[in-house]
């Protein structure tokens, strides 16, 4: 600055030195000599010498501004504003240290951060996703299953010098999670997309990790024949004796039905309606047995879910699990479309993403159910 400073204060300085040179030929009214004329271009010349090397640095200073903006973003800041250009369809000029992002000849993108908050935008809605056994892999994941049933544990006992100690285990196999493509499509307006005050990336991630959470949690609690495998499948619980109420000496069955030390870590998963239901049941004092707002029954987490069966004859209607029994197998990359002329006519842009997930019981003694009597 001191520079450019200096030059403007020379400019200014040889514009006053023209001034006088042409003023002193106005006051004797007379036309300006060849001598005058003379040292009027030299001013002229420099001071245009002075406004070239003003611009010069300017420029400069502005590239060396630029580099360094540059520098100070990280990797991901630069694939997020690549990605916004991309989704708007903006055209923007490719300069050094820059990201830009092409459709594919199967129209996706993948951008590595993107993708990383849409995944984890996921595990902070889906309560599963945070409990669970989940792994993280793109490939077949085989998990080993100690199978043992009530006349068969791994038992400790007394040993005797010279005796065997009893011979009764069970066998281990295994229980193979594939991957099976969850896609979850969002749907953007392009005036929203395009206000200045809205942003895109946290919009597109949210809309699209919402999207994809309701149906992993619906397939995590029902699961769909030869595809996820839901929890309510497991086979252990109790049947309540009404098909249209439940009481709390039926909790307390559901709840002893897993064994003492998984109950430590067990959540009961039921639909908001029943969970309101049960916040109503009363002792013979009329007093409620459980407070509403401590989100607990029987000293257990609740976990609502909008995907449990309400009650009614022969549903399941509440879970009952330590879900470190329910394995997950994730996702490690989640592929991005941007459909841009499918929407066009609604004045939308489409935004798809892709992940592959399964999940099974890979402990039985970990999960039971509570299913409503059948009318």
């Amino acid at each position: 600055m001191k520079y450019i400073k200096m030059l403007e204060e020379k400019r200014a300085g040889k514009l006053k030195e023209m001034e006088a040179v042409l003023e002193k030929a106005k006051v004797e009214e007379r036309a300006m000599t060849e001598e005058e004329t003379g040292a009027f271009e030299d001013l002229e010349k420099e001071i245009s010498g002075i406004d070239a090397t003003i611009k010069v640095e300017e420029r400069a200073r502005g590239r060396e501004k630029f580099e360094k903006k540059k520098e100070d973003e990280t990797p991901e800041q630069l694939e997020e504003r690549a990605f916004v250009n991309f989704v708007l369809n903006n055209q923007v000029e490719l300069r050094a240290g820059e990201i830009q992002l092409t459709q594919g000849g199967n129209g996706s993108i993948v951008p590595t951060s993107i993708a990383k908050k849409i995944i984890k935008a996921v595990r902070d809605m889906v309560p599963f996703l945070q409990l669970a056994d989940v792994v993280s892999t793109n490939g077949n994941l085989s998990v080993p299953v100690y199978g043992e049933d009530a006349t068969n544990y791994i038992n400790a006992d007394y040993v005797s010098e010279g005796t065997d100690l009893t011979d009764n285990v069970g066998k281990f196999t295994s229980i193979d999670l594939t991957g099976y493509v969850i896609g979850a499509l969002a749907l953007v307006s392009n005036k929203l997309a395009n206000n200045t005050d809205v942003d895109v990336v946290s919009f597109i991630v949210n809309q699209v990790a919402e999207a994809m959470a309701e149906k992993l949690e619906e397939e995590f609690v029902n699961g769909t024949a030869t595809k996820i495998t839901g929890i309510l499948s497991a086979a252990k619980g109790i049947t309540t004796a009404s098909s249209t109420a439940i009481t709390y000496d039926e909790l307390v069955s559901l709840k002893h039905s897993l064994k003492q030390r998984f109950r430590s870590k067990g959540v009961l998963i039921m639909n908001p309606e029943t969970y309101t239901a049960i916040c109503k049941l009363k002792d013979n004092n009329g007093q409620p047995y459980f407070k509403e707002d401590e989100y607990k029954i029987l000293g257990q987490r609740v976990i609502e879910s909008d995907s449990m069966p309400t009650i009614s004859a022969g549903a399941k209607a509440i879970a009952f699990a330590d879900l470190s029994g329910y394995t997950i197998k994730e996702t490690t990359a989640v592929e991005v479309r941007v459909l841009r002329e499918k929407f066009s006519t609604k004045n939308m842009l489409g935004i798809l993403a892709f992940g592959e997930f399964d999940a099974k019981i890979t402990d039985v003694k970990k999960v039971a159910v509570l299913t409503m009597k059948t009318a």
